[in-house]
């Protein structure tokens, strides 16, 4: 999972890692990868990248007719077709378009390329709210817009054939504001929405008013594609205890930006994190849960809230205002990101859920020299390709490690992913008669790791993997 320009978030067997990448992203970007985990896709604003980071073939933006700037990018697998992956992107309020692109990454010898041309624009007048999540079918997904200036939602079922161009309105929720002038405090039109794992339940960022950042929580049924509110009336609400009488004091402090928001794996909770951008002091992340497990109306008033992540007087915000600031990782865990200027730090909220009328506690700082400015969290659907709808985590490896180059074979310098498999720090080259030709510690870039031919000449080899000086693995690699 991409954090920022140049770095990457590795999960392997419930354990979090940084990765160092020479590969500077940009700020809108998503990934995909490999059922076993191997990176397979990589879209940002500079177009559709393979594993190598190269462009695949027909990917650049330019190619795909996308604007400079988009305002959201997910990749789904398309049903039933391996190795093709569909690319949707929203544009921003310059445009407010959705459209998707195809990729085969099986073509040019595993360097992919895009199935047909440019990219084919479903969807008009949307704002930067983009999720999926399977069908009840188990087989397809639906792909969920929400149209700027209105309280309407399109839910386009995607499967083997491609997308649906014909979708399911549903009319629920509040009314957004009709985005005309840029504005990256616009909660209506950057606000993110987010499914739960289950898929039953959907949240999505809003504006109740100027200055007024909140957030709603629906019903979702994967079978028809319909949505149905649950409770519109979300706001940052600090509880506390009168130290005199004992009663209940409810404070609702105005927030100017819905940032982040995410669902606990079993449905039952849902965190919201609000920023307050003053500059006394006094801004920041501010987290608050909410009970899902009480009646719809009753859903405000279980909220716990707490600062979550300061910023100190004078401190100049983030380049990405408008990135998602709260994911739910492959892990169950919930990270937010720091929202400060140039500082790279990610927070893991500690004990969530906590109890009624206590506070929502704290986090854990993660920090790495290796982390760079944070951007946005990307979008992703919370299933992997292959496993079940109700995938609850990434559960412990007992499958064996796999390895592949991309592209293979390899002119000047390639990529090896791994499957299954813990980041390697060695790698042994034999020649087709098993004779060591080369013998040198692994680079490796982001979740991928540098194969450079160098002087090898053009033949087949066996690549060995090793990591702590124990084998995980070999590959067959053909340099041309």
């Amino acid at each position: 999972m991409i954090f920022g320009s140049s770095n990457w978030l590795n999960f392997y067997n419930e354990q979090l890692t940084i990765i160092p990448s020479s590969f500077a992203v940009t700020k809108r970007n998503a990934t995909m990868s490999e059922p076993d985990g191997a990176l397979s896709v990589v879209a940002d604003e500079n177009g559709i990248h393979n594993a190598n980071f190269d462009l695949v073939q027909g990917g650049s933006a330019q190619d795909l007719g996308w604007p400079e700037h988009l305002a959201s990018i997910l990749i789904l697998p398309k049903p039933e077709a391996p190795l093709h992956y569909f690319v949707f992107v929203n544009t921003t309020e310059a445009g407010k378009q959705a459209g998707y692109v195809e990729v085969d990454m099986s073509v040019n010898l595993g360097a992919g390329g895009v199935v047909g041309s440019g990219t084919t624009w479903y969807m008009s007048n949307t704002t930067a709210k983009l999720a999926a999540t399977p069908h009840d079918n188990g087989v397809d997904y639906w792909v969920l817009q929400h149209a700027d200036g209105t309280d309407t939602f399109h839910a386009f079922q995607f499967g083997s054939g491609g997308l649906n161009p014909a979708p399911i309105a549903s009319t629920a929720g509040p009314m957004l504001s009709a985005t005309t002038d840029p504005d990256r405090l616009s909660s209506d039109f950057w606000g993110p929405m987010k499914f739960s794992v289950s898929g039953d339940q959907l949240t999505l960022g809003f504006d109740h008013a100027t200055d007024s950042a909140g957030a709603a929580v629906f019903w979702f049924n994967s079978s028809t594609g319909t949505v149905a509110t649950r409770n519109s009336s979300l706001a940052y609400t600090a509880y506390d205890l009168d130290d005199f009488t004992g009663d209940t004091i409810v404070v609702t402090l105005p927030m100017d930006f819905t940032s982040g928001l995410d669902f606990l794996a079993t449905d039952d909770f849902l965190y919201v994190a609000y920023l307050d951008t003053s500059t006394d002091g006094s801004g920041g992340f501010f987290g608050t849960q909410y009970d899902l497990t009480v009646c719809d109306g009753c859903i405000p008033n279980t909220s716990l809230a707490s600062n979550t992540s300061s910023v100190g007087a004078g401190t100049a915000w983030g380049a990405d205002t408008t990135g998602g600031s709260l994911v739910l990782g492959p892990d169950g865990k919930l990270y937010l990101r720091n929202a400060k200027s140039n500082q790279g730090y990610l927070h893991l909220w500690d004990d969530v859920p906590h109890e009624f009328n206590t506070s929502l506690g704290g986090s854990t700082v993660i920090s790495s020299p290796d982390l760079h400015e944070t951007w946005g969290l990307p979008l992703f659907c919370k299933r992997y390709h292959d496993s079940e709808p109700a995938w609850l985590g990434v559960p412990a490896r007992q499958a064996a490690a796999s390895f592949r180059a991309v592209p293979n074979p390899i002119a000047e310098r390639g990529a090896l992913v791994w499957g299954d498999s813990p980041p390697p720090d060695h790698l042994v080259w034999r020649d087709g008669m098993g004779r060591m030709v080369r013998s040198e510690p692994a680079l490796n870039n982001g979740p991928t790791t540098v194969l450079a031919r160098k002087e090898l000449p053009a033949g087949l080899y066996v690549l060995e993997v090793f990591r702590k000086g124990k084998p995980l693995g070999s590959t067959r690699v053909m340099i041309e």
